[in-house]
């Protein structure tokens, strides 16, 4: 009896790739976007690329007093890291607000399959701009994300949804 009540369930979930797919629009949306907004200085060094702050441009033992024209030249140097990451979460908010509404409102597993392969070209770019100009160990990051793109969207594209794989 237990088994019917399982196929029963089963049988309203969509396919487990369109889950995945799911998870990816709400972890773009959350965590990549929401999260980035929050605190851009936490979520820069997560995504491989730290800001270094203003207030330790000059904070080494014997450093002279930072000139006031210095400590706006800095402040506004950290400003602009902090736009650069908050465009990075913005995008990946409209990511994720794509995703969720191709799979939620729209029910198009191929368009859904498409916004995700084609998150490929940015998690392919945030991986070489990562690569060229932050920390090399938090590449493998966004290499996950294009193992991601790559297998979740290919398989929304591939396989249908009454097709026996998903």
């Amino acid at each position: 009896m237990a088994t019917q009540s399982f196929r029963d369930i089963y049988s309203y979930l969509p396919p487990p790739s369109e889950c995945f797919a799911l998870l990816v629009g709400c972890m773009e949306l959350t965590v990549f976007g929401l999260g980035g907004l929050a605190n851009p200085m936490e979520f820069g060094k997560g995504y491989g690329l730290p800001m270094t702050p203003a207030t330790t441009s000059q904070a080494h033992p014997g450093a002279l007093e930072a000139s006031s024209d210095e400590k706006q030249k800095a402040g506004s140097v950290q400003k602009t890291q902090e736009a650069y990451i908050a465009a990075i979460a913005a995008r990946n908010i409209q990511n994720g607000v794509l995703i969720l509404t191709l799979g939620l409102y729209v029910k198009d597993r191929r368009a859904m399959g498409i916004a995700l392969m084609a998150g490929l070209v940015a998690t392919v770019g945030d991986a070489l701009i990562v690569q060229a100009y932050g920390v090399p160990s938090a590449v493998w990051g966004h290499l996950i994300g294009v193992f991601n793109s790559v297998a979740i969207g290919g398989s929304l594209l591939y396989w249908g949804r009454t097709d026996p794989w998903w």
